[in-house]
């Protein structure tokens, strides 16, 4: 269940990462109105400039986190497909007598 949901989380935080590092102010307004919504007049609220540049700084990490995420799941899925096409029949057989050498 969780393998499944990883890609969703990956694919939010680089569709939030984005918004943060193009649009850095408008994140802030958005995560001020989800996470001030028991204030009174959090749009009132001015960023600082460090704010906003730290905004768009932690944008890129979530950006590169959620691109690394997305391309890691995508590597294992690859190998685990590889690994099942390549699976080698057992060669042993009966018929053969084995010899021990003692």
């Amino acid at each position: 269940m969780i393998k499944r949901l990883l890609p969703v989380g990956y694919a939010w935080m680089v569709v939030h990462g984005l918004l943060s590092v193009f649009l850095p102010k408008q994140a802030i307004k958005l995560n001020g109105k989800l996470l001030l919504r028991g204030y009174e007049n959090p749009g009132d609220l001015e960023p600082k400039q460090w704010y906003v540049r730290s905004t768009r700084i932690s944008g890129l990490g979530m950006l590169v986190t959620g691109v690394t995420g997305l391309l890691a799941g995508q590597l294992a899925e690859d190998e685990d497909d590889e690994e099942d096409a390549t699976e080698l029949p057992d060669e042993s057989t009966d018929d053969e007598p084995v010899e021990l050498d003692i």
